[in-house]
């Protein structure tokens, strides 16, 4: 085949990379005697309130809402720790905010690098769950407040059903659904699980459990037997967490400083006031990123966009405005050689979601993208990474749920109760097919029905087609069931196992760069603009959903 050469750039791409060398360079001379002053022996990475995926448009406003750091900034300081010479140890702050299954599996194999590279870890928490019991467990100390407690419980799935409240207040439900496990809407219609969803949702627990089990294993446990005998008498206080070599020492938040600075090397009992320097994960960052380097103005594109695709997929998102319209612009830009499609999302709209699979595909004909599941990745959050060219997922992602679902609430008797009556005319023999104050009939139902199963068919048939598989195999693997991760990569729904530092290397692979090269950039529809594009509750509850029936909390 014969080699076309690359394009040069448009004059309006070679101007930006002009401007932002000399920015680079600008930021750097002004910023660098300031930075090399900071303290770098110690890194504080603060995950007591959990982790988020997508920043808000402004920093300043990000540190006003006080909102959780991004995972991506946390992994990225924590490589750089793991080779800066400077640095002693990474102080890990847990709490009570929710971090997720699939970002504590990310997490772990950060710290397992850390400690290999010579890194002390010391994890610090005041009260904390399963994850920070994870977390606590792979590093070199682990210590709590002596009042504190370690809520390490394992593993519960609750779902919430509303069949007998809804008897009460005498408004009746209306689900069609296709994939026997398909489960979302049962919340509506019964008073307990299904046999299906109960066999999936064990299933799923088991296999976050095992990674629990592992995680605690791999680290200060030491065993299985030992992690198993930890959860199954948790909770615990702190103090009792210590007796059983759980927890390292009980130390006060004040007295954490002094207790680093004993771990250094050489040290014995740190002098009184002797305390280590601490530097925010924040401030690290500033300091460690690589210096100004001089970035070709006439090459090729270096720019590696991280789509972050976040909570339900609404309408608007298939808009010019919405993720669609950032999608194709990636496609055109001259500055961007790859994508990865960072997904945390159970799904939502048909529509949206098979328009943000089209617009994955066609960028897909022009650079290389991967797909890179979080804590979730399910339904319709599944259906826009299957166009990608490759699926990452981490073994405790849950992803699949191929099936539609929808329902709907008949509110007449319970507004009679008010004395609200309602009267219409109509023409058309189906005009009030979505009246919520009246039943369908049976001819209805079947025309909803009928639309469920050919949006089915079509869901089942693309997942087949991108996967590589028959219908007849994909479809035994779908039928609206939940799985994990590492589920999902037995039964070929993924590609491989890893986490965002996995997809970027991976479409580095596949769009020729060399390992950590190239520049990372996040992008995100805005949380504002997103707002003004999300449809009315009435139009959402009319439409069938692509929607993950459960999520699973690790704390």
């Amino acid at each position: 085949m014969m080699s076309v050469p690359p394009q040069l750039p448009s004059p309006g791409v070679v101007l930006r990379r002009l401007l932002q060398n000399l920015g680079g360079g600008l930021r750097d001379l002004v910023l660098l005697p300031f930075l090399s002053r900071i303290p770098r022996e110690w890194v504080v990475l603060r995950l007591d309130r959990g982790l988020a995926e997508a920043s808000t448009p402004s920093p300043w406003l990000e540190q006003l809402m006080q909102r959780p750091p991004l995972l991506a900034n946390v992994l990225e300081v924590m490589r750089y720790a793991q080779r800066d010479e400077q640095v002693q140890g990474v102080l890990l702050k847990l709490g009570p905010g929710s971090l997720g299954w699939a970002k504590v599996s990310a997490l772990a194999r950060a710290l397992g690098r850390l400690r290999e590279a010579g890194k002390r870890v010391v994890a610090y928490a005041e009260n904390t769950g399963n994850a920070g019991a994870w977390l606590g467990a792979m590093a070199d100390h682990f210590w709590m407040a002596p009042e504190g407690r370690l809520d390490l419980l394992g593993v519960r799935m609750e779902v919430p059903f509303l069949r007998r409240a809804l008897e009460k207040l005498q408004i009746e439900p209306d689900v069609i659904s296709a994939g026997r496990y398909k489960s979302a809407a049962e919340t509506l219609e019964r008073s307990s699980m299904s046999r299906a969803a109960r066999e999936a949702l064990e299933a799923v627990v088991e296999r976050l459990y095992e990674a629990l089990i592992d995680g605690l294993a791999s680290g200060s446990a030491g065993s299985a037997e030992r992690a198993r005998e930890w959860i199954d008498n948790g909770p615990y206080l702190a103090v009792q967490a210590h007796e059983i070599g759980l927890v390292d020492e009980l130390v006060y938040a004040d007295e954490v400083p002094q207790r680093l600075a004993a771990l250094a090397p050489g040290n014995g009992e740190p002098e009184a006031g002797h305390e280590a320097r601490l530097v925010s994960a924040a401030s690290y960052a500033r300091v460690a990123r690589p210096r100004f380097q001089w970035q070709p103005v006439l090459g090729e594109a270096n720019e590696l966009a991280v789509v972050v695709l976040q909570g339900l997929i609404l309408p608007g998102a298939g808009s010019s405005r919405g993720i669609v319209g950032l999608l194709g612009r990636l496609a055109q830009s001259d500055n961007v050689r790859a994508v990865v499609l960072r997904i945390d999302s159970p799904g939502g709209d048909p529509l949206a979601s098979d328009l943000i699979w089209r617009a994955v595909g066609k960028l897909a004909e022009k650079k290389p993208v991967v797909a890179s599941l979080g804590d979730t990745g399910a339904s319709g959050g599944y259906y826009v990474a299957m166009a990608a060219n490759e699926i990452i997922a981490e073994p405790t992602t849950l992803t699949g749920s191929i099936g539609v679902v929808m329902a709907s609430l008949k509110f007449d008797a319970f507004l009679e109760q008010l004395g609200v009556s309602f009267d219409a005319v109509e023409r058309g023999r189906h005009a009030g097919i979505y009246d919520p104050v009246r039943a369908r009939t049976e001819e209805e139902r079947a025309l909803l029905r009928r639309q469920i199963e050919l949006l089915y068919t079509d869901f089942v048939r693309k997942a087949a087609k991108d996967r590589g598989l028959s219908e007849e195999v994909l479809d035994r693997v779908a039928q609206g069931r939940v799985w994990t991760g590492s589920h999902a990569k037995e039964h070929a729904l993924v590609d491989q196992l890893g986490g965002l530092d996995v997809a970027l290397a991976r479409v580095r692979e596949l769009s020729g760069l060399e390992p950590e090269a190239g520049r990372v950039v996040q992008y995100a529809v805005s949380p504002v603009a997103a707002r003004f594009l999300r449809s009315s509750p009435l139009e959402r509850a009319r439409g069938a959903q692509f929607l993950c029936p459960v999520q699973v909390r690790l704390d």
